[in-house]
């Protein structure tokens, strides 16, 4: 397949720059307007890319004949792309297979701290989607914000679901980021796959407000119900798919391929300007209407939580505390909960899970930058085969499946055993204390 296709179909030239470009999000083209030289003369000509890895297509002409084709002869095109089938309703007038009743019931699992969780509801019975936006982050990958989608939806095939049936989750845009240390240069260059994520609510508080000390800001979307069904339809397709292309920072990230989610699902007039970041897609949903400028609900990053917790415990700073000996840490706590239990049980708790999670990623980044190379080779390889199992079972929960065990896992700990035993007993010892804190501080 070449890379650059001139784009010249008749029926695809029909249609209007709106279609066109909403044809091109949907499917997931990139247009190319250049400058090339015709018997002598400069002429503009456009070309098209895929982003996918896996399109079969030369060019988006040869795709949309197909989906003419499909559109017309296959009586479960309705029920297979939803978005696409839609957007020929738009443009012909018409409703091939009208009448085809499709399965709207989704279910998927997805990895929490406990296991694994069922995400489970009907496409057709989605009651709510929001645009959800962090602030900026400290780190280089999250200076702009981060764009993602809060959903409310029913879990059974009813009319006027009530509260008790309804489940929420968060949807998202994000590199497929599997390394045990991510690298800048792979987001900026397209190291890393882009993939849909599914969170829970619970999750990305956690992430973003807690460990991030980030705001999330939600503005509820004014979309009618086919636009809703669309735009969930098409997101769950990318989602089980899994080929949206290459991540890249600047050009291919979360606000781009939002606003790609939008523009194939939603009025073609509207969401025009393509943003590059998560603010400016924010003032181009709010210019045309699809949102409002003020935020429907907050949640607030909780910094102040932690030094509330800090200062109770009696220390400045989270590195303070982070550098004061684990026993000494506990024991300081232990006094403190003679008097106060449940205070100290919360916020000797919170902290030291802080605690935990910054211990454990330094020990991966201690085996990564070791001075020995052995080491590190040793380790590298060690980290390639967690990669790939952690892979394997993503596609799996993604397929309905079970995940795989593995002994690499069990490898890795023993790495760590005999080659960090000093951080590994204080890790230990992290957790130990934690859940003596939860029984005995009460």
């Amino acid at each position: 397949m070449s890379q650059l296709t001139i784009g010249a179909d008749i029926a695809f030239r029909h249609l209007d720059r709106n279609e066109r470009d909403q044809f091109l999000a949907l499917t997931n083209w990139k247009r190319y307007a250049r400058m090339v030289r015709v018997n002598g003369d400069l002429r503009r000509q456009v070309f098209y890319r895929s982003l996918r890895e896996n399109n079969k297509y030369d060019s988006p002409k040869e795709e949309f004949n197909s989906f003419v084709s499909e559109f017309y002869q296959n009586n479960n095109f309705k029920c297979n792309n939803l978005a696409a089938y839609e957007f020929f309703v738009d443009i012909t007038g018409e409703r091939a297979f009208e009448s085809q009743v499709c399965d709207n019931h989704f279910s998927t699992f997805i990895s929490v701290a406990t296991g694994y969780k069922e995400i489970s509801f009907y496409k057709n019975r989605v009651l709510k989607i929001s645009y959800l936006m962090a602030s900026n982050g400290e780190s280089a990958m999250s200076r702009f914000g981060h764009s993602m989608f809060y959903v409310r939806a029913c879990k059974k095939n009813i009319d006027n679901c009530p509260l008790k049936y309804q489940t929420e989750f968060i949807l998202g845009v994000a590199a497929d980021v599997d390394d045990l240390a991510p690298g800048l240069l792979k987001g900026i260059f397209g190291g890393y796959d882009t993939k849909l994520n599914l969170m829970t609510l619970t999750q990305v508080k956690q992430k973003y407000n807690y460990d991030e000390f980030r705001d999330l800001d939600q503005y509820d979307l004014n979309l009618t119900k086919r636009d809703i069904h669309r735009f969930i339809s098409h997101s769950l397709r990318l989602y089980e798919q899994k080929d949206m292309g290459s991540y890249k920072f600047f050009s291919a990230n979360c606000a781009t391929e939002s606003y790609k989610l939008l523009r194939a699902t939603i009025d073609k007039n509207k969401l025009r300007s393509r943003p590059l970041t998560p603010k400016g897609l924010l003032k181009d949903l709010v210019d045309d209407s699809i949102a409002d400028e003020e935020a429907t609900r907050r949640f607030v990053e909780k910094s102040k939580v932690v030094g509330g917790h800090l200062k109770y415990l009696g220390y400045e700073s989270f590195d303070e505390y982070y550098s004061t000996a684990v026993e000494i840490r506990f024991n300081r706590a232990l006094i403190l909960s003679k008097d106060n239990m449940l205070s100290t049980k919360v916020a000797y708790v919170f902290l030291e899970k802080m605690a935990l999670n910054k211990a454990q990623q330094e020990l991966t980044n201690f085996a990564l930058n070791s001075d020995n190379d052995d080491l590190q080779e040793d380790f590298e390889k060690l980290a390639m085969r967690y990669k790939d199992w952690l892979r394997s079972n993503s596609k799996r929960i993604r397929m309905g499946l079970s995940p795989v065990k593995s002994n690499v896992t069990t490898q890795m700990n023993q790495f760590y055993q005999q080659h960090f035993h000093h951080e590994i007993i204080m890790i230990s010892n992290m957790a130990i204390n934690i859940n003596k804190a939860r029984k005995d501080f009460r």
